[in-house]
């Protein structure tokens, strides 16, 4: 019987020592369970952020390429703007000499004039008229009448050849006056047309080159963020190498207890045949062994529980910040605002006082920052003038595709001030300003940042497809 108790009495001792081992290495390796999930979720991240850098790097090269396209146009247009140029020159050379025919022909068109005049006071003076026939019949002989009628022949001939000639330096003067006109015309269309062209190529590079910076931009901030993530995994690293190292250490520590378990049942076993009151010592003690095993068992579930119930307090209070996460936003976007001249007048007001003062910046407008320094894109200007008014058009994160989505459609001929006009630049509907009047609009263009422009100006004059839109009535 006090065997059987023994034999009972030490697989408790063994079952509790055992019993510790599964808890110690099941909250390792939850750890490290956990940790490689976070490194896993990192790497997915880098990799993500990687792809966007890519992205990143392929549009950049896209857009060096429109800009190396755009900058050898510029280089052709200046080019073909000097040839035009030294064309001007070389034609009004030709118009000196034109002018110099000109002064030629008309001189001798005077002087024909003049022969024409002293042929008349001639007349004149012969009693008003010369009737050739009468000089022919006046003629006293044969010979006499020969050299009349020779006279008078070379007298109408020499007249008439008077008249032609007259006629064809008047008519080579106009051609020559009109030739003139038609070149410096035609050189000069030419020249404005090649001028508006680099006006045009001006916007289109810059454009591309606040699209550039903005990108770059954008790579750096996504690079920075993969540097932090990688920071981020190298921790996880070492709090798995810890995990791991401290799961040998407590596997160590086991093993050495259950060895020592072993030793101390074999010598209980040699013990216990010598005589009853060790027995019942061994008893005794195994009874206090009971005790402690129960405690400890006791104790084992408590912190197990205490484990489950930190959880529960966790998820519920991760859930209860997914919860307030999820709550639908409130939308700022406003449709057609009834706040009359006075707020239009303000807004323009406030927009006004930026001409010459706020640079432009792709994407700017849209922190604390940029506002308070006055780095604003078409969109964000147009927001924030608005704003100065108190009206809201789409919230801070308000761009050109939000911003032509509010208000009512305007017609071209009915644009009033204060209306949204839109211009297809480098996508349809990519530029926006506020209508002013008179064909003109205050904007932020990558050109010169806030400014007043012209409708009539080539460049926006192309870029207006008549998309308006009237946000205040």
């Amino acid at each position: 019987m006090k065997r059987k108790m023994l034999t009972l009495t030490m697989a408790t001792v063994i079952g509790a020592g055992t019993s510790f081992i599964p808890f110690s290495k099941a909250f390792a390796d939850e750890q490290i369970q956990n940790i490689q999930q976070k490194q896993s979720k990192i790497q997915t991240s880098i990799s993500s952020k990687q792809s966007k850098i890519e992205t990143i790097l392929q549009n950049q090269q896209q857009l060096q390429d429109d800009i190396n396209s755009i900058n050898k146009k510029v280089t052709q247009t200046n080019q073909q703007i000097a040839d035009k140029e030294q064309q001007v020159k070389d034609t009004k050379a030709e118009v000196a000499k034109l002018n110099s025919k000109i002064k030629e022909t008309q001189k001798r068109i005077d002087d024909r004039n003049k022969v024409l005049s002293e042929r008349a006071r001639d007349i004149q003076k012969n009693g008003g008229s010369v009737n050739y026939l009468d000089v022919i019949l006046e003629a006293k002989s044969l010979s006499d009448l020969i050299s009349r009628s020779s006279a008078v022949a070379t007298f109408v001939k020499a007249d008439s050849e008077i008249l032609k000639a007259q006629e064809q330096d008047k008519k080579l003067l106009k051609q020559q006056q009109d030739q003139v006109n038609e070149k410096l015309n035609n050189i000069q269309s030419s020249l404005n047309d090649l001028k508006q062209l680099k006006e045009s190529i001006k916007y289109q590079l810059a454009d591309q080159k606040s699209m550039m910076q903005a990108l770059d931009e954008q790579k750096q901030s996504i690079a920075s963020e993969i540097s932090n993530l990688k920071a981020q995994a190298s921790s996880l690293n070492a709090q798995e190498k810890q995990a791991l190292k401290q799961l040998e250490k407590e596997q160590a520590e086991t093993k050495k207890e259950e060895t020592k378990t072993a030793e101390d049942q074999s010598t209980t076993s040699t013990n216990s045949s010598s005589n009853d009151n060790s027995d019942q010592t061994v008893q005794t003690s195994d009874d206090s062994n009971n005790n402690n095993s129960s405690d400890q068992s006791s104790s084992s579930n408590d912190s197990s529980t205490h484990v489950s119930n930190d959880k529960g307090s966790t998820s519920s209070s991760s859930g209860s910040n997914h919860s307030s996460n999820n709550q639908p936003s409130r939308s700022h976007a406003t449709a057609t605002s009834k706040g009359g001249s006075s707020t239009i007048e303000a807004a323009i007001s406030a927009g006004s006082t930026l001409i010459g003062h706020s640079p432009y910046k792709f994407g700017g407008g849209r922190t604390a920052s940029d506002i308070a320094n006055h780095l604003f894109d078409c969109s964000s200007f147009v927001h924030w003038a608005f704003a100065q008014a108190g009206v809201n058009l789409g919230g801070a994160g308000a761009n050109t595709d939000t911003l032509v989505g509010l208000g009512t459609p305007v017609s071209p001929s009915e644009l009033k001030r204060g209306d949204l006009v839109f211009f297809d630049t480098y996508k349809t509907n990519g530029h926006v300003g506020i209508y002013l009047g008179n064909g003109s609009f205050l904007d932020d263009n990558s050109s010169h940042g806030v400014s007043v422009d012209s409708m009539n100006n080539p460049y926006w004059k192309s870029a207006f497809n008549g998309v308006a839109r009237r946000v205040i009535n």
